[in-house]
């Protein structure tokens, strides 16, 4: 079976419409999560920053790209994301390059995020409200 890749949220809007069963979402490939049960899906191609605007302290960036390339955004103007989301590939012997897609699915977290409100839920409203 071949693997969906959508490049828009179009693409993967169609992709989910017409998935004929289960899709196995794959993102940056840090993660083992078992069998592929179903059709895969891969978040790469829902890459990139498509605004950063530091003094609102507001970034946009798609489900694709890479935590590395937010935080070199953000430490060039002397910030960084207030969530720390942990990188698993040394614990978990993967390899890869982690995307913001799976820190907002796996509820990916250090302990600082502890008196943050909810991330998660502010991704999603910022999303709903775009």
């Amino acid at each position: 079976m071949t693997s969906l890749k959508p490049q828009s949220e179009a693409e993967l809007s169609e992709a989910i419409k017409s998935a004929k069963g289960p899709l196995h979402i794959r993102g940056g490939g840090t993660r083992r999560t078992g069998a592929e049960l179903g059709q895969v899906l891969e978040t790469g191609g829902l890459s990139g920053i498509s605004l950063y605007e530091p003094g609102a302290l507001t970034v946009v960036a798609g489900a694709g790209t890479p935590l590395a390339e937010i935080e070199a955004a953000l430490d060039a103007e002397n910030q960084r994301l207030a969530f720390e989301p942990m990188d698993h590939r040394g614990l978990l012997g993967t390899t890869g390059e982690p995307p913001l897609g799976g820190v907002a699915a796996a509820n990916v977290s250090n302990a600082a995020r502890h008196g943050i409100s909810c991330w998660a839920s502010a991704l999603s409203m910022a999303k709903a409200a775009s």
